[in-house]
């Protein structure tokens, strides 16, 4: 007889029982040495599991100290500084933009105005080209009646020639009036429509950047909250990766109480194998006989409870501790999903929204540069315009001196015609024309200088305004663009960390969660041991049924095997072996499971790993 399932018992007397004594005997010895070798089995396999579930706590906390850095790179206190630097330069910016808009609007009033007012000079000097011509034909009649006259018209020739010098005065400097002016339409036409073509564009887009700014902005606050939140969680997950570790730590010790169980079993079976084997060899006792009979069913019984409680026990201990560690590889992994989610990253190979917000910051860097273009560009046109403005005032100095002239010639003239008598009356008339147009030409100086003067009133406000302030707005351009420089390096080096750090944990992740199912798909030490087990306890219940057939279960089970109380280690074997004297002296019997699953001691003699 062996112990396997496919073995069967050789026929036997049930009356006498003298072959099954000798069966079951023999029966026993083998049943012993697969019992040994069950109680030696699962200590290596046991350590070996051990050092690795050390190893993945290890790695777990390395994973849960990473992902709180993780959360420390953006809601730490770098975060919450540049949180805080973010929204008050996004104020600043804003204040800035409002203000150069405000400014180039402004300026572009301003300029439309002057061109209004420069078109205004058009009638004086359509009238200056008039006085120039006059001044000419005055010129010419006065020397062809100088001539008439002869010697009493000399020193009209040189009134006319210095008429004529004062028509080409009057003639160049309204031409250099009219060039100027056109100098002046040309650029301020050419600077409004600079200005209207690129102000829409450039103020989509910078709205644009602003909105993805803040909109990133506000994601760096929320991640900041989740953040803070999910710091609970990254608590929690760790709490209960360490009681699943600890959880395996404890049913590791299952193998000792395993191996103390199954050597108790050994030394019970060893014993009974033993008074068999005596009994075989010595003078046929009927009672003794009877009495082997009854011992071999009562230690067999007791034996078979214990055995299938240890196998069940140590099964489902090593079911859990796979569960467990894939519990944990599970747990970390969940937590390295929550943490990219949290902070913003949907991969360690997406951009995250510190990415958005950093091309946003390059964006409106841009368009600072560009308002800050367009600010001195405007700065320019209004130098030039005051500047050409200035050249022509200074020409309209010299058009009234040239009045002045004419007017002193004017005054020649009558003179030297009064001297003349009546025959030099035609001479009076031309000195009376000449008087006339120093009129006009006082009339059409004061119109021009009038204009100028309004376009130098409007020019130098907004002139004056722009030499005050384009220190200050150079100062605040400077500081706005080095803070935003110094907040871009800022987020490249959050980045740059985070990615870092996101890669570091995902890539120990991948790994944890790897090692964890080789590791667990390699344990099958519990189906190995269930196997063994079964074999025994199928022989063991044989050896039952056939001894209560021949003898049946006594009531002195207690008494008789009191001897093993005393060498139980563990209380589940006590449980056990109460279990079963309740039930043969007739008590109300409790489950053996029931009574076994309330024990949480390991015994005096486990060995710690």
């Amino acid at each position: 007889m062996n112990f396997s399932t496919s073995t069967q018992y050789p026929a036997s007397d049930p009356q006498t029982g003298e072959d099954v004594l000798s069966v079951w005997g023999g029966a026993l010895a083998p049943a012993i040495e697969i019992l040994r070798q069950m109680a030696g089995t699962t200590e290596n396999e046991f350590l070996q599991i051990g050092s690795e579930v050390q190893d993945f706590y290890q790695r777990s906390s390395d994973i849960t100290r990473m992902s709180n850095q993780l959360v420390g790179i953006v809601s730490g206190n770098s975060g919450q500084s540049l949180t805080g630097r973010l929204q008050q330069m996004m104020a600043d910016m804003e204040a800035y933009l409002a203000d150069a808009r405000s400014r180039s609007s402004e300026s572009c009033v301003t300029l439309e105005r002057v061109q209004g007012l420069l078109e205004q000079l058009s009638e004086p000097l359509v009238g200056f080209q008039k006085l120039n011509k006059t001044l000419r034909m005055l010129s010419i009649s006065t020397k062809i009646e100088s001539a008439r006259l002869g010697e009493m018209g000399i020193g009209f020739v040189n009134l006319a020639m210095d008429v004529e010098k004062l028509s080409h005065q009057v003639n160049d400097k309204s031409a250099a009036i009219l060039g100027h002016r056109q100098l002046l339409i040309t650029m301020i036409t050419s600077n409004l429509a600079g200005v209207h073509s690129t102000e829409a564009a450039q103020d989509a887009k910078v709205a644009s950047s602003l909105i993805k700014t803040a909109a990133s902005l506000q994601e760096l606050v929320a991640v900041n909250e989740r953040c803070t939140q999910f710091g609970v969680t990254v608590s929690t997950i760790s709490a209960e990766v360490t009681e699943n570790i600890s959880e395996v730590v404890t049913l590791l010790q299952m193998h000792d109480m395993t191996r103390q169980q199954v050597e108790h079993i050994v030394e019970a079976l060893e014993r009974l194998s033993g008074d068999l084997s005596n009994f075989a060899g010595a003078t046929a006792d009927k009672d003794r006989h009877l009495a082997l009979i009854v011992e071999s069913g009562d230690v067999c019984e007791l034996q078979e409870a214990q055995l299938r409680f240890a196998s069940a026990e140590l099964y489902s201990a090593v079911c859990t501790i796979v569960d467990n560690l894939r519990d944990v590889a599970r747990k970390q992994s969940l937590m390295a999903d929550e943490t990219m989610n949290v902070t913003g990253v949907a991969d360690s190979s997406d951009s995250s929204f510190l990415d958005i917000m950093s091309q946003g910051m390059t964006d409106i860097t841009a368009a600072l540069n560009s308002c800050a273009t367009a600010d001195r560009d405007m700065s320019g046109t209004m130098k030039k315009v005051a500047h050409t403005v200035a050249e022509i005032a200074s020409f309209v100095t010299d058009i009234e001196e040239i009045g002045s002239e004419i007017d002193l010639i004017a005054l020649n003239a009558q003179i030297k015609a009064a001297h003349t008598g009546s025959e030099g009356a035609a001479l009076g008339v031309l000195a009376e024309a000449i008087k006339r147009l120093s009129d006009e030409a006082v009339r059409l100086t004061d119109s021009v200088a009038d204009t100028l003067k309004n376009i130098t009133t409007a020019t130098a406000h907004l002139f004056s305004g722009v030499e005050n302030e384009e220190e200050q707005l150079g100062s605040r351009i400077s500081f706005v663009q080095e803070e935003l420089a110094e907040i871009l390096r800022s987020l490249a080096a959050m980045n740059t960390e985070l990615f870092a750090t996101l890669s570091g944990v995902s890539g120990r992740v991948a790994s944890l969660t790897g090692d964890v199912e080789r590791a667990t798909s390699r344990i099958d030490v519990h189906e190995r041991t269930r196997g063994m087990s079964a074999g025994v306890l199928a022989g063991l219940e044989q050896i039952v049924a056939q001894a209560r057939q021949i003898v049946p279960a006594s009531s002195e089970f207690k008494q008789n095997l009191h001897h093993m109380e005393e060498r139980y280690t563990m209380e589940s074997e006590r449980h056990i072996h109460e279990a079963l004297a309740r039930k043969r002296s007739g008590q109300s019997a409790v489950a053996v499971q029931a009574d076994a699953a309330d024990d949480s001691e390991f015994g005096d003699n486990i060995d710690l790993f």
